[in-house]
């Protein structure tokens, strides 16, 4: 391996090693791009190619069908072949097989023999060859089929139809050849080259084509050498031109099997890449000498100041923080040279922020540590603290695999983190499937609350997205989110060496038991009424009045809807009808408040009516006492 001692030589060779590098892989890839955009044009071509082939049989189907009804409804005809004179009915094949253009006609009975036809001199009882595609006019309602075969070794689209005198007594057959003519207006019509093929089981031979003299009779060798399947388009080679070609079945009869084969020339589509190639490479040259030219002095401007910032970090290695580097330049490099000296001044600081870095968890944190010097011991903050988990996600983690359980867990915590972060929450931990969220701490936040909320409604939103976009067989999530708001005491808790910002008090208490309630209300975020009252934005409905675990006091406890610009007239109704059912509740009018909430059940089939609708029955059973309040007293967390 070559070695260069010198920076400066270095730093030229490297110029023009990455030019040239990246000039190759561009010149490569413009190569490679040109020629798949070649094939991939081609390929559509053959499709269109292939379908113009289809609809030209199609026509002529349908011109064959209506020629050969015509001839078997003729009473001339009919007549004729109730004489049973042969020359007379071949004399009537011909004529009107002359006025349509038709290659061949046949008149043939029941039995599969020739009566008569236009093509040589039948004798009566000859066989007609292609039985099976009488035996498809057999078995049709209408008596009548049709097929590309090939008959006296030239391809002919036949059909056939059924000669009623009135009874079904004869098959009358009329078809067009696939001549060369046939196979020319192909081309005018598609711009691609068209060639048929047999195969009677000793090869490809070529029937009709529309390539050079030297590519026709070289193809059968080369299907013979070549992989190729029915229908996909493959590239060979005849007589020195790179094809692409397109091959597709036209009919099976007996032992021959035909085929029609659409080519196009890759040579002739990558001729304009071609040119263009040859310019990338006359530019790569150009651009290579003005790399080199340009390098060599970049590397003399660049050497010198790399030099002197060596001899500084040398000095700053040894433990010499007052060393100072010199760099007259105004240009990015004289810019090092101020942010060296710089970093210079501030190891001593430095070492002293990464200690505590190192004793934090989020960004936000770390910022606020070292803006303002918050004291390790805790202050009192104004915040709304956030607590989230997945609903029923102990059963669900019994159900999944590891691997799909972990991968479920990321996708939903992401989803969440991005939504609780974009509001400027900052998450205080996870735990599991469970999510803690800070707002207003340790970054002071008027309007927390709010932040709080908005988050919630994202995240529900995030959920029901995540559970519509996942592929069939991932497991659904439902979320449930629990907001507080109060002081709370925030600050470095743990031991001297580990440190955690978190914040602890009532009201965090509160936020745990609240998202714990949105399993019993079947709601996916339940606030405070702290909470709810900072929230001018958002409108909520009331879901009842409890006393929660660990409290004395009964508290309101809220639903966040939507933002007050997002709320449709539908809802709107829906949360009055919510707030006159639980006004007839607590006024213990229990007909009124079951008709409300049996009403709004069905709305809102998983909705917290279904609660209320069985507590109107447990009280119509066991009346309350006579001071009851309405509140109901949560027993779980």
């Amino acid at each position: 391996m070559v070695r260069f001692r010198r920076f400066q030589t270095r730093l030229l060779v490297l110029f023009l090693a990455l030019f040239t590098i990246s000039q190759a892989l561009a010149l490569a890839m413009t190569t490679w791009a040109g020629r798949a955009a070649a094939e991939q044009e081609i390929h559509e071509a053959l499709e269109v190619a292939a379908g113009v082939f289809g609809n030209l049989l199609d026509e002529r189907e349908a011109r064959l069908l209506q020629a050969g009804t015509l001839l078997a409804d003729d009473f001339a005809f009919k007549s004729a072949y109730a004489t049973r004179d042969a020359p007379t009915i071949e004399s009537m094949l011909h004529n009107h097989g002359d006025r349509i253009g038709a290659g061949v006609v046949f008149l043939l009975s029941r039995d599969e023999e020739v009566i008569a036809m236009t093509r040589g001199a039948a004798e009566e009882g000859d066989a007609f060859r292609h039985t099976s595609l009488l035996a498809a006019a057999a078995d049709d309602p209408h008596g009548e089929a049709t097929a590309v075969v090939l008959d006296a070794g030239r391809p002919v689209q036949l059909v056939v139809v059924p000669l009623l005198v009135p009874r079904h007594e004869a098959w009358v057959v009329i078809g067009f050849e696939l001549d060369q003519a046939f196979v020319e207006r192909f081309r005018d019509l598609t711009h691609a080259d068209i060639t048929l093929l047999a195969d009677a089981g000793g090869g490809w031979q070529v029937l009709g084509s529309t390539l050079a003299p030297n590519q026709r009779d070289a193809l059968p060798g080369a299907l013979a050498r070549t992989q190729w399947r029915d229908g996909a388009a493959f590239n060979t080679t005849l007589g020195g031109e790179t094809l692409v070609s397109l091959l597709r079945g036209l009919g099976q009869g007996g032992d021959d099997r035909l085929m029609v084969g659409m080519q196009r020339s890759l040579d002739v589509a990558m001729a304009p890449y071609l040119r263009l190639q040859q310019l990338l490479f006359g530019l790569l040259v150009a651009g290579l000498l003005l790399t080199a030219l340009g390098a060599a002095w970049v590397a003399r401007r660049v050497s010198e100041p790399v030099h002197k910032l060596r001899v500084g970090a040398e000095r700053v290695e040894q433990g010499d923080y007052q060393a100072r580097v010199e760099i007259g330049q105004r240009d990015e490099l004289g810019l090092l040279g101020q942010t060296f000296n710089r970093m210079a001044q501030g190891l001593e600081e430095r070492d002293r922020v990464r200690g505590l870095l190192g004793k934090v968890v989020s960004p936000a944190i770390a910022d606020e540590l070292l803006s303002r010097e918050i004291e390790l011991g805790g202050e009192e903050r104004e915040a709304s603290i956030l607590f989230s988990d997945i609903v029923g996600f102990t059963a669900l983690a019994e159900r999944l695999p590891p691997a799909e359980l972990l991968d479920l867990l990321n996708r939903y915590l992401t989803r969440i983190s991005a939504d609780i972060e974009g509001e400027g929450g900052v998450i205080d931990k996870y735990i599991g499937d469970a999510v803690m969220a800070l707002f207003g701490a340790p970054l002071a936040r008027a309007d927390h609350a709010e932040r709080a909320v908005r988050s919630a409604l994202a995240m529900a939103a995030s959920i029901r997205d995540m559970n519509l976009t996942a592929p069939d067989g991932v497991s659904a999530v439902s979320l449930g989110v629990g907001i507080n708001s109060g002081t709370v005491v925030a600050g470095n808790m743990g031991s001297r060496t580990r440190l955690n910002y978190t914040v602890i008090g009532d009201a965090v208490n509160l936020a745990s038991r609240l998202e714990g309630l949105t399993r019993r209300y079947r709601v996916p975020i339940i606030v405070s009424g702290e909470t709810m009252r900072q929230c001018p934005g958002v409108v909520f409905r009331e879901l009842d009045r409890v006393r929660v675990k660990g409290r004395d006091g009964a508290i309101s406890i809220f639903q966040p809807m939507a933002r007050c610009g997002d709320l449709d007239h539908a809802t709107r109704a829906r949360l009055d009808a919510f707030a006159g059912a639980l006004s007839a509740y607590r006024q213990q009018s229990w007909n009124e408040a079951q008709a409300a909430f049996a009403a709004i059940a069905r709305a809102e089939p998983e909705g917290p009516a279904a609660l209320y609708l069985a507590r109107i029955q447990a009280f119509r059973r066991t009346p309350p006492p006579p001071d009851w309040d309405g509140v109901y007293q949560a027993t779980e967390k």
